[in-house]
């Protein structure tokens, strides 16, 4: 009797749970939806989309969930509606016992505005996203001829590093790309530009800019030089006007 007790016990403990879940799935098929509660994140840092628009998208592409049973609505449908939308990155959605559904969305974030042919931004994952035009998001712009190859792999790399340090993101306004995918640099203060040539080695030209930006133009003045010249190893040449 003793080695069936477990048995017994186990036995009896999957039927209470199998009671328990159909009697709550019943209880659940009895409660409609009342609406959709949408909350969209980071709005203060990006506005592409708002609550009313998420609700719009998800009607066009779901339908009118309002009074339905909440157990016959596929979130997993209505996700996959919204991560189709051009600047939402993911979606959120549960819905409570009074029948309210709750969407949170989750923006996506551009890094790199590229104004090349019809233009578009890079976002934080280094993926291409559609420029809107409804929002225009202040990051750092790249003018010349770019591919959305060089854009993705060669200059979403290094925009991430110069957004991940404050000063670099302080400084650092354009970006303009020339022949043979070389890049020049136009700060945000000075009359100058700086020749970075090819964006490969960033982070030792980035240390070497550093430096002489620190050094050198913070002591003879921002308007000293029209050109400073990164090209060169070892080495920073620079242009007087």
């Amino acid at each position: 009797m003793k080695k069936a007790l477990p048995y017994i016990l186990f036995f009896s403990l999957f039927a209470y749970l199998i009671i328990v879940l159909t009697f709550a799935k019943t209880k659940l098929g009895d409660v409609k939806c009342r609406g959709l509660q949408v909350v969209v994140g980071d709005t203060d840092e990006n506005a592409f989309i708002d609550e009313n628009e998420v609700l719009a998208v998800i009607k066009r592409g779901y339908g009118d969930i309002k009074g339905k049973n909440i157990v016959e609505i596929d979130k997993d449908s209505i996700e996959r509606v919204l991560i189709r939308n051009s600047v939402i990155k993911s979606a959120q959605i549960y819905y409570s016992l009074d029948g309210s559904f709750h969407v949170e969305i989750t923006q996506r974030k551009p890094v790199l505005r590229v104004l090349a042919g019809d233009g578009y931004y890079v976002d934080e994952d280094g993926k291409v996203m559609p420029l809107s035009g409804k929002y225009t998001s202040r990051v750092v712009v790249a003018t010349g001829n770019i591919s959305k190859k060089f854009a993705c792999n060669g200059l979403y790399p290094f925009v991430m590093a110069l957004k991940e340090d404050d000063f670099w993101e302080a400084l650092i306004e354009q970006i303009v790309v020339v022949k043979d995918n070389e890049v020049v640099l136009i700060p945000k203060v000075g009359n100058f530009k700086i020749v970075f040539g090819k964006v490969d080695d960033y982070v030792a030209k980035l240390d070497k800019l550093r430096f002489f930006l620190k050094e050198g133009i913070a002591l003879k003045g921002w308007n000293v030089y029209k050109e400073i010249n990164l090209k060169f190893d070892n080495q920073v040449v620079c242009v007087r006007r």
